[in-house]
């Protein structure tokens, strides 16, 4: 157990340096493997108590039975109408695979680490200390643009090569530190600082929109610290270096808010009245992101996470996910409450679920308990 810890704290902290393209459509991450071996070991010990697992198994809800198994039909509805119209793709058993493979593992895994959040909280530390040495030594990626990322320029994006997905995960980690009665001033404020720097205004909006509800949920705590942590980052804004001229670290800039609007747009107006209801079928990817058969694509889905819902699941889907997460989710923990503010804000505006490395520390400080 401690030499898979170490190695799957080594392959998250490498990020987007340890993805295999396998072609131009299709691309896994080391880490993967590393995930399905966990849960073959897993499978065994589960087959030896499986008279537990029944047992819990019967103790669920028959409400919560039923709409998993709405939900279920639903998706496979979404799946089964794709392939009549000859628009379906292989590549969304994939994804549900991997999303379903995520959410075992960081739950299984979270009861052998004792429901504790050190190993997130390490992988995001050595994510921060890359990101600043990547910033310093490293700040044009504008290369990159050949493999499928978009052309940074002064940004931090550490290993994850995307400033907004990077700086989630910092949110993410502001969120826990700043949760706890005791804080730990010195990380909050490097987390901070790595958050400023990679220009994400979405992960601006949600640490704003995050620290808010901590503040108003979390009692008894030091609420004036937070609000003074808030007032200090955004009056930073301003003084952030624009060094480079280039459009990335403009935090006025319309282009990239253009580009997702009209992308979302052309999904919408593209779905029939019968994927409008039952979707285009989950995790299958649009073809209007297919932009060039000579790069890389790492964006298959629509930006906005309403959006995506709508168009991968339809109306009825997305409400029957709405009523099976409200009923599973555990949201009465206030912890969660903030994580999940910073997740969905950010996903309004990029897609941070199908983002491997922003759901798998999601889970873990969503699963962890400290």
């Amino acid at each position: 157990m401690k030499i898979f810890t170490i190695v799957l704290i080594f392959l998250l902290s490498l990020g987007q340096l340890q993805r295999v393209q396998l072609n131009n459509q299709l691309a896994f991450y080391l880490h993967d493997w590393l995930i399905v071996a966990f849960l073959i070991k897993e499978l065994f010990t589960l087959i030896l108590q499986r008279k537990k697992i029944i047992e819990n198994l019967k103790k669920i809800k028959k409400s919560r039975k039923k709409i998993f198994l709405i939900f279920t039909g639903l998706v496979f509805s979404s799946w089964i109408l794709a392939f009549n119209t000859e628009s379906f793709d292989w590549r969304a058993i994939l994804y549900l695979a991997r999303f379903v493979s995520y959410l075992i593992f960081v739950y299984l895994l979270q009861k052998k680490l004792q429901n504790k959040s050190w190993l997130w909280r390490l992988v995001s530390f050595n994510l921060l200390l890359l990101g600043f040495i990547q910033y310093l030594f490293l700040p044009d990626l504008r290369f990159l643009i050949y493999e499928g990322y978009d052309d940074h320029f002064y940004r931090l994006t550490s290993t994850i090569l995307d400033p907004a997905f990077t700086g989630l995960i910092f949110v993410f980690n502001l969120n826990f530190y700043l949760w706890q009665k005791k804080k730990n001033w010195a990380l909050i404020a490097l987390f901070a600082l790595g958050l400023l720097l990679t220009y994400s205004r979405s992960s601006y909006l949600a640490f704003l929109l995050s620290s808010l509800v901590l503040i108003f949920k979390n009692q008894g705590y030091d609420k004036k610290a937070v609000l003074a942590l808030l007032l200090v980052f955004f009056a930073c804004l301003p003084f952030l270096p624009k060094k480079s001229g280039g459009d990335g670290v403009n935090l006025l800039r319309k282009t990239s808010v253009e580009a997702r609007l009209s992308n979302d747009q052309e999904i919408l107006q593209s779905m029939s009245s019968t994927q409008w209801l039952f979707g285009q079928g989950l995790f299958v990817p649009t073809q209007n992101r297919e932009l060039n058969e000579k790069i890389p694509s790492h964006s298959h889905f629509a930006d906005n996470i309403f959006v995506f819902l709508l168009s991968n699941l339809g109306i009825l889907g997305t409400i029957a996910l709405f009523i099976l997460l409200w009923q599973i989710g555990n949201f009465g923990q206030k912890k969660n409450l903030v994580l999940l503010t910073s997740l969905v804000t950010n996903a309004m505006f990029n897609n941070a679920l199908t983002q491997s490395f922003v759901l798998l520390i999601f889970l873990g400080f969503y699963y962890s308990e400290d």
